[in-house]
């Protein structure tokens, strides 16, 4: 329990900040796979993945509709795969450094 508490006050935390700067970013080339550890600061991401889609997963994962979420494009399918790896992998601060790096460009 301890554990998805933290994740959720994480990934509020992540998200709240990004979604009032209303910056996107795309990376113009593909991945096909999950990215593990400090790549997730320097990959290329592809073209159904942004860092702060990635955060935004998070918060909808577990705390939103995921199905309505993906219905609607607020995310990516590819986008929730990578949060679930984050949330699992504990990294999601990384998503969240790369999601205020890719903001600031």
């Amino acid at each position: 329990m301890g554990r998805r508490t933290s994740a959720i006050t994480i990934a509020l935390a992540c998200v709240l900040p990004l979604s009032l700067s209303a910056c996107a970013s795309g990376v113009p080339t593909e991945t096909t796979s999950i990215i593990e550890g400090n790549d997730i600061l320097t990959a290329d991401l592809g073209a159904t993945v942004t860092a702060k889609g990635v955060v935004l997963a998070a918060v909808v994962l577990v705390a939103g509709d995921v199905e309505k979420a993906l219905d609607e494009g607020t995310v990516s399918a590819a986008e929730v795969a990578a949060a679930r790896e984050a949330i699992e992998a504990g990294n999601l601060d990384l998503w969240r450094q790369r999601a205020e790096a890719d903001g600031a460009q």
